[in-house]
C-alpha cells in the first residue's frame, strides 16, 4: 500500500495591497481553496515597505482564498511593497493537507481606493481638519450659513479632490490659503483665500500626503 505524503504545493500566491490611514493591509490570494482554522505565525511572513522590513501585526482570512495582512506603522502610501513567505508549514495548507511552498519576495500591487462624495454643510465658523477620507468629490452646500474651510485631515498622497458649490444661495464659501490650523494646509494659487458668492464653482485639489495643492488652473485667475 502506498503511504501518502503531503509535500508542500509549489504555487506562488497573488500579493496586492491596500494603504489605509497610517497602516498597510495587503490580501494574498491562493489559488486553491485553504485551511481557514489555521494561519501561520506573523514572523514567517517578510514585508519590505520601501525596503524597510516591517512587521505584520495582525492576520485574518477573508475567505477561504485570501488572507489579510495588516502592517501597522505606515503613515503614507509607500512606493513599493513586497511579501516573502519563510515556510512550509502545516499552519498553511490547502483544505487537502498539502503544506505551502515558500517563496521569495514578491512585489505588490496597490488596488486603487474606492473614493465616495460626500456634502458638507457646516459654518459659519471656520471649519479646521475637514475629514475628506477616501472622499474625492466634496460638495459644499451653503443654503443655511457661509462656510470657511482652513483645512483637512486623512487625505493621501496622490488623493484627488474636487470641491463644488452646489446651492443657489448667496452665502459665500471660501477656502483660506496657509491658515496654519489643520493637519493638511490648503495651497493656492496666488496664496490668497478664495471666495464663491452667489456663483457656482469651486477648486480641484491634490494631495502630496502633507497638503493640498490647488490645480483648478494653470493661471491663478
Amino acid at each position: 500500500m502506498t503511504i501518502p505524503t503531503y509535500k508542500p504545493y509549489a504555487a506562488k500566491a497573488i500579493i496586492e495591497h491596500l494603504f489605509d490611514t497610517d497602516h498597510l493591509n495587503i490580501y494574498v490570494t491562493f489559488r486553491f481553496p485553504m485551511n481557514e482554522t489555521l494561519k501561520p505565525n506573523h514572523n514567517l511572513w517578510i514585508c519590505e515597505v520601501n525596503e524597510i522590513e516591517k512587521a505584520v501585526t495582525a492576520s485574518s482570512w477573508q475567505d477561504a482564498y485570501t488572507i489579510l495582512l495588516t502592517i501597522a506603522g505606515i503613515p503614507v502610501l509607500p512606493d513599493k511593497v513586497t511579501l516573502e513567505y519563510l515556510g512550509p508549514t502545516i499552519d498553511l495548507s490547502i483544505t487537502w493537507n498539502k503544506q505551502w511552498e515558500p517563496w521569495g519576495p514578491i512585489v505588490s500591487t496597490e488596488i486603487p481606493p474606492v473614493y465616495t462624495t460626500r456634502t458638507f454643510t457646516t459654518g459659519p465658523a471656520v471649519q479646521d481638519n475637514v475629514d475628506i477620507a477616501n472622499v474625492n468629490i466634496l460638495f459644499i452646500d451653503a443654503t443655511s450659513n457661509a462656510i470657511t474651510i482652513a483645512g483637512f485631515i486623512n487625505g493621501v498622497n496622490g488623493q484627488v479632490l474636487h470641491i463644488a458649490k452646489t446651492d443657489e444661495s448667496a452665502n459665500s464659501v471660501t477656502l483660506q490659503d496657509h491658515a496654519g490650523t489643520s493637519t493638511q494646509d490648503i495651497h493656492l494659487h496666488a496664496e490668497l483665500d478664495e471666495t464663491l458668492t452667489s456663483e457656482h464653482g469651486g477648486w480641484n485639489l491634490v494631495c502630496d500626503g502633507a497638503g493640498w495643492f490647488d490645480c483648478s488652473h494653470a493661471k491663478h485667475v
